[in-house]
């Protein structure tokens, strides 16, 4: 017997580790989850996922079914299984963050990144920069899980808009406030974009194979370029992404009007 508060996970691209107190979770044949918290819905979603790819049986199988809206731990893994360059992560419960602080940044190092579950638009985001920062998630206002990831300064980050399965508009999203590490327009950053065809052919891969593992067809992809070593990471994708709807700016308006456009004759 064992508690989902007890659940310790480490992903990165291909590798997923999951410990259940201090034993590895491959030590186990068969796995029952049972009475899940309200709190634990996304943990419990994200183990399903885990297992089928560590090849491990469990009941119920309705865990590793995608729903209509997927939290963020969630997303990552997935994300992670199917080969995608997510940044370096680990998970642990609310409850056991500064019991596992050391485990943390042994693998994740400091600074690092440290993200709710379930909020977006950069809600529940903290840069975790000394041990003792950690307590911020525990006097947070927010309920719910948090994860961790390894800190990536960026030297610019990308939103790629992808419809169907072809990126159709690019664009960088640049904070403007001193020590924001944050990109996120609703926070204040900057919008640049740029030309189609100036778009790296290896960034077009990574939006479009992430929008396909999460079944999204109009996503949002967010990637990060990384200062001085110039690696891409994939942040996160985005069901429902926000618009700039000027089209004297941006063509994404006018991008989805022809997306949807084409959808209609495909299927008249």
């Amino acid at each position: 017997m064992a508690r989902f508060a007890d659940l310790l996970i480490k992903a990165e691209r291909e590798k997923i580790e999951i410990k259940v107190g201090e034993k590895d979770i491959r030590d186990f044949s068969l796995i029952y989850l049972r009475r899940i918290g309200v709190d634990f819905f996304p943990v419990a979603r994200t183990l399903g996922f885990a297992l089928n790819y560590l090849k491990i049986p469990f009941f119920d199988n309705i865990f590793a079914q995608p729903g209509s809206l997927g939290d963020k731990l969630t997303s990552q893994i997935r994300l992670a299984i199917e080969g995608l360059p997510i940044i370096p992560l680990v998970y642990c419960s609310r409850e056991k963050v500064l019991e596992k602080q050391e485990f943390i940044t042994t693998n994740l190092g400091l600074p690092l990144v440290a993200k709710h579950c379930e909020f977006h638009r950069g809600k529940g985001v903290f840069l975790i920069e000394k041990k003792e920062d950690f307590s911020k998630i525990l006097k947070n206002p927010y309920e719910g899980q948090f994860f961790f990831q390894k800190y990536c300064p960026a030297e610019k980050e990308y939103r790629i808009l992808v419809l169907g399965n072809r990126a159709r508009v690019w664009e960088a999203k640049i904070p403007t406030k001193v020590g924001e590490f944050r990109s996120n327009v609703c926070l204040g950053a900057k919008e640049e974009f740029y030309k189609l065809s100036s778009l790296p052919r290896s960034m077009a891969d990574i939006a479009v194979r992430a929008a396909e593992a999460l079944n999204i067809q109009i996503a949002g992809v967010d990637i990060l370029k990384e200062k001085k070593t110039g690696k891409l990471w994939l942040l996160e994708v985005n069901r429902g992404p926000g618009f700039t709807y000027d089209e004297r700016i941006s063509r994404e308006i006018k991008e989805l009007a022809d997306f949807l456009l084409s959808q209609l004759k495909k299927d008249a």
